[in-house]
Formats: C-alpha cells, sequence, structure tokens
C-alpha cells in the first residue's frame, strides 16, 4: 500500500514539481523511474526474493533514490536544450557532463550500502534484504539514466524555449546568490558554527533524548499467556486454572478472540499444539482487535492483562508479546555460574528479590527445574542385615505394591495381555499406606518402617550447562522504559548480592547482541567511508576534495539528532545505524555533483568565486529534486500515513512506521540539513581548500624557482 501511495499521490506533486522549476513534461519524467522500478521487479524475483516487510521497505526508500539520476541527467539534457541546442546534441552533450559524477555517485551508495550484506547472524540475514533490494534498484537506475533516459529525451522531451523561467524560482536563486556570496565572505564563521552546531546537537541529545535501543518497540496485534502450574499437577487441575484465568480474560476490553491450549508446549514454534507437551504447562493466545478499531493501545491492554493475572492463585503467569524482526534474547539476561545447584538456587532466589520491583522490568523467572516431588525410602541396611532381608527383596515388594509386578500371561486368541499384582486403589492411595507394606522373611511378616524410612522430596529435574559449566538463568522482560536503562539498574542493584568465591554473574541477552550490532555497523560505517573516499579520489583525483564531500557525511548528524529529539525517538542501534549509513551514500551524491561541475566552470577559464557562485546557481534545482524526492519518499512510512484501497480511506499511524520509523527519520532530517551544507558549507569549505592550495602550489613554485636560480646564477643576473 505504500509502493501505491508513493506512486499515486506523490507521483503527481512530483510531476507538478518538475513543471514548476521546470522539468520536461511530468508524464515523461516518472515514466523514467517507473523503468528503473521495473527492472529491479525483475531481477529482485529471478533471485528469488519474496515481498517481504524489508523488500518493501527497500523498495520504497529506493523509489526516493532511484530517481536522483534521471532528475540530475534530465535537468542537464533540459538545461542544455533551453539554452538552444537541437535536441540530439543537447542529449548528447548533457548526459556526456554529467555521466562520471552520476556514476560516482551511484557507486558512493552502493558502497555504502554493501558492507551491510556480510553482516552475520540472525540479524544479518534478516537485515541483508536491504542492501541487496537497494543495490539492485540503484544499479538499475544508473542504466536506465545514462542509457535509456537520454535516447527518450532525444525523441520525446518537449521544451518551450520562448517561457521565461518561474519567477519564485528565480527569486530562490537570487537570495541563494547573495546568501552564499555572504558566506564565502564570511567562511569562518559558518564553518565554525557549523562544528559548533554539531557538537551542541550532540551534547543536547546526551541530556534530553530518548537513550538508546536495540530494536524499536511496537504495539503487538497477539499476546501469549503462559501459565505454569507446579510440576506434578494432573492435567484436570491444569485445566481448571486456566479456565479461571479465561474467565479474567473476559473482563478485559481491547480483545478479539483467545484459544487455550492446556498441557501445551511454550515453545512459539509449537503453539497452539494441545497435549503435546507436558500437563503442567499451557499457553492462552490472545488476538487484540486490529489497530484501526482499538479504543487504546494494545501496550495498555497487556499491562492490564498482567495486572489481573496476578490475581490467579496456583501457578506461575508470563505474558510474552511477539515482536516484528529476528528473534533475540531477554532484553535482561543474568547467568549466574557455580557447581551447587542448592547454592545457584539461593543465590538466584536472592538476586530476583533484589531486582523484582526495578521499575520496567517485568516476567521476571529463573530456570531452575526442582524437578517432580518424589517420595524416597531409604533402606537402613544396619538393620536389614541384622534381620538377614535382601535389600532387592525389600525393594521388590515397594515396587509391587506401588508399581505392580507381572505374574502371568492371559491369552485371547493370538492376542496376549499381562497380568499385574499389586495393591488395590485404597491401599496405596496415601503416604501412610506404605509404611503398612509388610515383606515376608522366613515366612514372617516385616514392617517396612521397621527396615527403611520414607520421606517426600524433590531433586534437580534438569541440569544445564554452558560452555561446560552449570548454570542457571534469570531472563526478565522490559515494558514502559528503554532495556539499556533497566539494565543499568539490575546491575547496580545486585552488587548488593553477596556472591561465593567460585561463583560469579555474567550478563548476556540482548545487550550482548546490541554491542555486537554496535561493532559490526561501526565497521561497517568505517568501511563505507573509505570505500567512498577512494572513489572520490579516483574521481577527483585529489584528496582535499573528498575530504570536503566527506565532511557532509559527519555534519549531516546535526540532522540526525535533531530528527530525533523533536520526534522523541530514541536512536536505535539497528534502525538508526542502517539509516546513518545509508545517509552516508545519499549525501555524497549532491556533494559530488555541485563540486564537479565547479571544478569544470573553473577548467573553463571562471575564477574560483565566479565558478562557486555560478555553480551553486546551476546546481540548486536538481540538488533540491533530489532531496525533496528521496524525502517524500520516506515521509509516508515514517509518519504512518497510508491509503486503505478497501475501504478507500486516509489511514494515519500504521504499524509500519513503528518499526522503521527510526530509520526514517534519520534519512529524512538528515538529508535535510545535508542538504544545507551541500549548498552552502560544501562550497565555502571548497573555497578556502582552493585557497590553500593555491597558495601552497604558489609558495612551492617559488622555492622551485629559486632553487633553479641559486643552481644558475647568470641567468639569474640577465633576468635583472
Amino acid at each position: 500500500s505504500f509502493i501505491i501511495l508513493k506512486l499515486s499521490i506523490l507521483r503527481p506533486f512530483i510531476i507538478n514539481l518538475g513543471s514548476s522549476f521546470p522539468l520536461p513534461n511530468g508524464s515523461n519524467f516518472s515514466r523514467f523511474s517507473n523503468k528503473s522500478m521495473l527492472i529491479s521487479f525483475i531481477i529482485i524475483d529471478t533471485l528469488g526474493y519474496t515481498l517481504n516487510m524489508v523488500v518493501l521497505f527497500s523498495l520504497i526508500l529506493a523509489l526516493g533514490m532511484l530517481v536522483d539520476n534521471a532528475i540530475v541527467i534530465v535537468e542537464n539534457i533540459y538545461r542544455h536544450r533551453e539554452e538552444g541546442r537541437p535536441l540530439i546534441k543537447a542529449a548528447r552533450e548533457g548526459v556526456g557532463e554529467v555521466a562520471v559524477p552520476v556514476c560516482t555517485s551511484t557507486l558512493t551508495t552502493l558502497c555504502a550500502f554493501a558492507p551491510i550484506l556480510f553482516w552475520p547472524g540472525i540479524i544479518g540475514d534478516f537485515m541483508s534484504f536491504l542492501p541487496a533490494t537497494l543495490i539492485i534498484t540503484l544499479s538499475a537506475s544508473l542504466f536506465v539514466g545514462l542509457i535509456i533516459n537520454p535516447t527518450l529525451c532525444s525523441v520525446l522531451l518537449k521544451v518551450n524555449l520562448k517561457r521565461s523561467e518561474q519567477n519564485w524560482l528565480k527569486y530562490l536563486r537570487q537570495v541563494y546568490r547573495l546568501f552564499l556570496m555572504w558566506a564565502l565572505e564570511h567562511r569562518i564563521l559558518v564553518v565554525g558554527s557549523t562544528f559548533g552546531a554539531l557538537l551542541g546537537m550532540a551534547i543536547t541529545y546526551n541530556y534530553i533524548g530518548k537513550g538508546i535501543e536495540f530494536f524499536p518497540e511496537t504495539e503487538p496485534n497477539q499476546a501469549y499467556i503462559d501459565v505454569d502450574t507446579p510440576i506434578g499437577t494432573k492435567l484436570d487441575v491444569s485445566n481448571e486454572i486456566v479456565r479461571q484465568a479465561e474467565t479474567i480474560i473476559q473482563d478485559i476490553q481491547g480483545m478479539s478472540q483467545y484459544v487455550a491450549s492446556v498441557g501445551a508446549s511454550p515453545n512459539p514454534q509449537e503453539m497452539g499444539r494441545g497435549g503435546g507437551g507436558t500437563p503442567h504447562k499451557s499457553r492462552i493466545i490472545v488476538d487484540f482487535v486490529d489497530r484501526e478499531f482499538r479504543s487504546k493501545s494494545s501496550f495498555i491492554t497487556v499491562e492490564s492483562l498482567r495486572v489481573k493475572m496476578k490475581e490467579l492463585i496456583g501457578a506461575n503467569v508470563e505474558i510474552i508479546t511477539p515482536q516484528p524482526g529476528p528473534p533475540t534474547a531477554a532484553p535482561v539476561n543474568i547467568e549466574i555460574v557455580g557447581e551447587d545447584f542448592s547454592i545457584l538456587s539461593s543465590l538466584a532466589s536472592q538476586a530476583i528479590m533484589l531486582i523484582e520491583n526495578i521499575p520496567g522490568l517485568v516476567d521476571l523467572k529463573d530456570d531452575y527445574d526442582s524437578g517432580k516431588p518424589e517420595l524416597k525410602v531409604e533402606i537402613n541396611r544396619e538393620q536389614a542385615a541384622l534381620l538377614e532381608v535382601n535389600t532387592a527383596k525389600i525393594a521388590r515388594a515397594v515396587r509391587t505394591a506401588i508399581n505392580g509386578t507381572q505374574a502371568s500371561k492371559y491369552r485371547v486368541g493370538d492376542e496376549e495381555y499381562d497380568i499385574m499384582v499389586r495393591f488395590a486403589e485404597p491401599e496405596r492411595s496415601s503416604f501412610a499406606d506404605l509404611e503398612r507394606i509388610h515383606i515376608l522373611h522366613n515366612e514372617e511378616p516385616i514392617s517396612l518402617i521397621t527396615l527403611a524410612n520414607t520421606k517426600v522430596d524433590g531433586g534437580v529435574g534438569s541440569i544445564k550447562r554452558k560452555d561446560q559449566e552449570r548454570v542457571l538463568t534469570i531472563e526478565g522482560d522490559v515494558e514502559g522504559r528503554l532495556a539499556n536503562e533497566v539494565l543499568m539498574d539490575v546491575q547496580e542493584a545486585l552488587q548488593k548480592l553477596s556472591v561465593p568465591e567460585g561463583y560469579l554473574l555474567r550478563y548476556q541477552g540482548e545487550n550482548v547482541e546490541q554491542a555486537e550490532a554496535t561493532e559490526f555497523l561501526s565497521k561497517a560505517f568505517f568501511i563505507a567511508l573509505i570505500l567512498i573516499s577512494l572513489i572520490l579520489v579516483t574521481q577527483f583525483n585529489s584528496v582535499a576534495m573528498p575530504l570536503i564531500i566527506m565532511m557532509s557525511v559527519i555534519l549531516s548528524l546535526i540532522g540526525v539528532l535533531f530528527g530525533l529529539i523533536i520526534t522523541a525517538t530514541p536512536f536505535g542501534i539497528i534502525m538508526t545505524g542502517i539509516g546513518v549509513i545509508s545517509l552516508a551514500g545519499v549525501v555524497v551524491n549532491n556533494g559530488i555533483v555541485l563540486i564537479d561541475y565547479i571544478t569544470k566552470l573553473r577548467k573553463r577559464g571562471l575564477k574560483r568565486r565566479e565558478a562557486i557562485l555560478q555553480g551553486g546557481v546551476t546546481r540548486l534545482r536538481p540538488v533540491l529534486l533530489t532531496a525533496i524526492t528521496t524525502i517524500l519518499g520516506l515521509i509516508p512510512l515514517t509518519t504512518g500515513i497510508s491509503f486503505n484501497f478497501f475501504t478507500m480511506t486516509l489511514e494515519v499511524g500504521g504499524e509500519s512506521s513503528q518499526w522503521w520509523g527510526p530509520m526514517g527519520v534519520a534519512v529524512i532530517f538528515g538529508l535535510a540539513f545535508a542538504t544545507v551544507l551541500t549548498l552552502v558549507v560544501v562550497p565555502v569549505m571548497y573555497d578556502f581548500v582552493s585557497e590553500l592550495t593555491a597558495r601552497s602550489r604558489e609558495k612551492t613554485q617559488v622555492k622551485e624557482q629559486r632553487s633553479k636560480d641559486n643552481q644558475n646564477p647568470e641567468n639569474s643576473a640577465v633576468s635583472v
């Protein structure tokens, strides 16, 4: 629906925008971008990709980016045609003038996404569709931009040579030229204030920002209520407790239906299967009403469930809300390592008591399995030896009384049945009945209580090891707060826990995955910057020019942080991180086209300042258009605005916006600020660096000339 929204709603806007700037007629311009998307769909289908949520978002992101090449090329051809050149010549010269910077800008964008292809683990498998789809789509747009667009322009492009430029565009260019002239006269102020703004924004976000998160939290459409009774509970008892839970659920608003499975495994792969697990474990699957019909957030409904389920007696209740995206570990995961399970159990109980009241920490539990209750019969071997009673004989008597012993077989035709002998039900229904068992020895009965002691006990139901170490794990979920904040409070609270020598606490779970993702994305961003820099150095044959463009990438973080602050969005390690990497590839595009054109103007004989002013004014239209199309392509998904074609209504607050919104915020605000940087700060830095380079070159030439004069004094004298 978002793709259709882009094509149906934003397309006329861009068409009108194109005619206002002016561009070729809107229908032709739209066809240019549609061909890129058609080629992309063909390749995506050939590779066997499905239209999953990541591929769909990638296509939406690409919709705003793939027209960049078309805009730059078609706008340049259009400008050449406006200057009076024949149509075919305008197409040839127009595409030839920008072919190299367009190829370079596309390659830089591809280099920004390429490192994400090598993201390891489950999260990497989940997010790998994004770079793959973008690389395919942008490569297709480059092919269309260089081959198909000029051909179509040479045949279909229509320009009214008598029509004067739009008044508002003239005014915009005049204002921009005046402001750029002022900025060039105050270079230190402009550059210094820009870097100061970056530092100030970073400090501001540190104080009033919403912190850091791993994955964004989205409103759930379902909830899984796991009801665990003590081990050994019979199925009918579990069923009765689940019925009580169902009665509680019926009083809570916001749910459409629920399904209960008694004795079902809590494993997500097996949910909904009744009777396949253990009798003491049950699950209730609750479906919330559709988002557009909710009177309140499903977060509030889940919290109501947690509060009400505390009324349930005789069972532990855990409420799980599934989240989109790859599976991740629990936000709070504490491993207690040691040898003695009784000590591990004691430490776990103490730890839970210390952290159970921390705000935002819910569904706290440990995985200590105490096993089923057992009735132990411990034989008094000394007494048995005195009475000369064999221990095996005692064991057989107990087994016969409780489980039974095969006495014979009963045959009916071809069928054969075992005949089991054991005590009648009334004689083996209590622990006292066991003590009345008698063992026949030398024709005399001896009471079991004389030979053995009986007691109720329980052992460890299972032993869990990790890296050959015994481990007991405490897990907890987070609600209403960021996981990092809750984990910090947990770590602070557990400093009061007295841990014996030989035992230790380890914090695992989501924070480990977050650290690994942060490390990878940091490396990916660094590698992307290196690859982009190498491409820029190759094109400009200079180190200074690429440095200017790369600084705009760093400074675009001003917009990213500003956007996160005003939208009250946490900095997402995954979503915002990928957004920043995406921004690195997009931001350099306009800088490349601008500086490349300024360089061409200087080669044609224009002075430095005049080349900067004319280059900035000339490239104002394509720079604004490329930024606007990318931003407009992301606004629907970021804001959650979509169009429902079944009900023909406009919907606000889509579920996908909660997931992809942080990435959209990073790209939209980052690109908006980066556009200003490209039009103002980049020309100022170019002017400053070019002046320093020229002075350095003059000094070098003077030194070389003096060196030659010293070596040839006669020539120097003649010259004088």
